[in-house]
């Protein structure tokens, strides 16, 4: 029993592991059940008995790495939240900001699961709700928290909204990043990074109240 305990979790992980490479290099639609077994050394009845179907697999896979980046988040603002003495509003934006280009610049595959996690907020989504559940309701729940706590008469409502307009930037620059290099000249590339997390913090700090900028 033990031993059959043992295979089966290891045909599940080599699933995962397989259906997570293939799912970000390709797409859910143009990846295969036969083309993950394949890869994985296991059976289409592997994938039936441990998700049901390709959707079960896929949707645990985006889990997985959605529950990863909503584990950083937190963390990030668990620690600013912390910090002695008490982060300003700035250095809070900033942190928050820099985090989501830090994790672009520093996974290949980050640009995929971005690609991934755009499809799950459009019409053709698979699994839009775990992108809502698993991501964006936590993060921004945390964050409005924390953006509270340091600006409290700003209201749960103008909180929510500036939450959502800063997310919104973040994901714009990554998303158009390169089209946006390309109509800058190379002077203005090599800071191109820099200068956007400077832009997005300042036009959030306005957005927030200027005042508020100490």
């Amino acid at each position: 029993m033990q031993k059959q305990a043992l295979i089966n979790k290891d045909t599940k992980t080599a699933l995962l592991e397989s259906a997570e490479r293939l799912f970000l290099a390709h797409g859910f639609d143009n990846v295969s059940i036969r083309q993950i077994t394949r890869a994985s050394g296991s059976n289409v009845a592997s994938v039936n008995y441990h998700f049901s179907d390709k959707t079960g697999l896929y949707r645990e896979v985006l889990s997985s790495l959605l529950d990863s980046i909503t584990g950083e988040k937190l963390a990030l603002l668990e620690k600013l939240g912390k910090q002695r003495p008490p982060a300003n509003l700035e250095e809070i934006l900033n942190a928050y900001i820099r985090s989501f280009f830090d994790a672009q610049l520093c996974s290949p595959n980050s640009d995929r699961l971005m690609q991934a996690i755009y499809r799950e907020m459009g019409p053709d989504a698979v699994a839009g709700d775990l992108v809502a559940t698993r991501l964006i309701v936590p993060i921004n729940q945390a964050f409005k928290e924390l953006i509270l706590k340091v600006v409290p008469d700003l209201g749960e409502k103008r909180a929510s909204f500036c939450v959502s307009s800063i997310t919104g930037q973040v994901l714009h620059f990554i998303r158009s990043r390169d089209i946006l290099r390309s109509i800058h000249s190379p002077q203005q590339n090599r800071t191109f990074i820099e200068d956007v997390i400077e832009h997005i913090t300042q036009f959030s700090l306005l957005g927030l109240g200027s005042h508020h900028n100490a």
